[in-house]
């Protein structure tokens, strides 16, 4: 049954004319007349007596009255969270998105920021994890919105590219490499270092950078994350080399960072279940995030 059938009905009732039940409504009054006598034969029963040109509600009208109402109510309801939902901006929504730890430091509390700003109805539950918890995450619809490096490992993810950023090699503050406008391979040639873990695709890159350059890096700590190796670089026990993105959230420490030559460039994209469309919201979440590390990146 149409919904603008019940509205006219209640329209009616409350309004106590056609002609007022059309200005109501922006319809005409012969409009009105036909959606009632096209409700009344979808519920085969009069519902009002025609006397004069006035529309007399039956005794059956007004033991339906209750049900209308309700019935145009929750059909309003239902109209309201649809439109909601089309913009992504919905209490009825929990966002799940899952980033790399060292992203939360301020990165991702700025972009939610941004985001819920933009859409106040939006609960979000944010996961962090490594790439490949993040991976599983996403196949396992335990986030439905993922950031990674890219190319990802597994298949069945979908991708939006999102942002390049060159590789920096991080030292302390004071260190004799700070003078330098770029860090080369070979000006780490037996600096200990501390690098990603052996079994992550950006440490393969690395390996490989080293093993072009001719040289055998001094690995002195494996870490697992940006943030554990800005911050070991800032106690003093080694040079590391990670994206330049993330490092940005470290900073505040004393570090210095300065980019790699040859360039190394790394990647990232939000990734998602290639089986499970995305929602309004995370296609919102995306935007607004790409906008975000742009502006970032360019020194906004």
């Amino acid at each position: 049954m149409q919904l603008n059938l019940l509205e006219t009905f209640r329209a009616v009732l409350e309004k106590g004319s056609t002609l007022a039940a059309a200005s109501s409504l922006g319809i005409t009054q012969s409009a009105v007349s036909r959606r009632i006598a096209q409700l009344e034969a979808e519920l085969n029963l009069d519902l009002f007596l025609r006397d004069r040109g006035r529309l007399v509600p039956t005794r059956e009208c007004l033991a339906l009255q209750g049900q209308i109402f309700g019935m145009v109510d929750r059909g309003l309801q239902l109209r309201h969270l649809a439109h909601d939902l089309r913009r992504g901006n919905s209490p009825a929504l929990r966002l799940r998105v899952a980033v790399p730890a060292s992203m939360t430091l301020s990165i991702m509390p700025r972009i939610l920021s941004r985001f819920l700003a933009e859409n106040d109805r939006v609960q979000v539950e944010l996961h962090t994890g490594p790439y490949d918890t993040i991976e599983r995450m996403l196949m396992d619809d335990r986030a439905e919105l993922g950031f990674l490096r890219i190319p990802i490992q597994r298949q069945g993810l979908a991708v939006t590219p999102t942002i390049a950023t060159r590789s920096v090699c991080v030292m302390p503050q004071g260190h004799p490499l700070c003078d330098r406008e770029e860090v080369t391979m070979e000006d780490l040639d037996g600096e200990p270092l501390i690098l990603l873990g052996r079994m992550r695709a950006p440490r393969r890159v690395l390996d490989a950078a080293f093993w072009t350059a001719g040289q055998t890096p001094a690995v002195r700590i494996e870490a697992h994350s940006v943030m554990s190796a800005c911050s070991l670089v800032a106690e003093g026990l080694g040079l590391t080399i990670v994206n330049g993105l993330m490092a940005r959230d470290y900073a505040h420490l004393p570090i210095t960072q300065r980019p790699i030559a040859p360039a190394m460039i790394d990647r990232f994209a939000f990734a998602s279940n290639a089986d499970v469309p995305l929602s309004q919201a995370a296609e919102n979440f995306i935007a607004c995030s790409s906008r975000f590390l742009e502006d970032l990146l360019a020194g906004q």
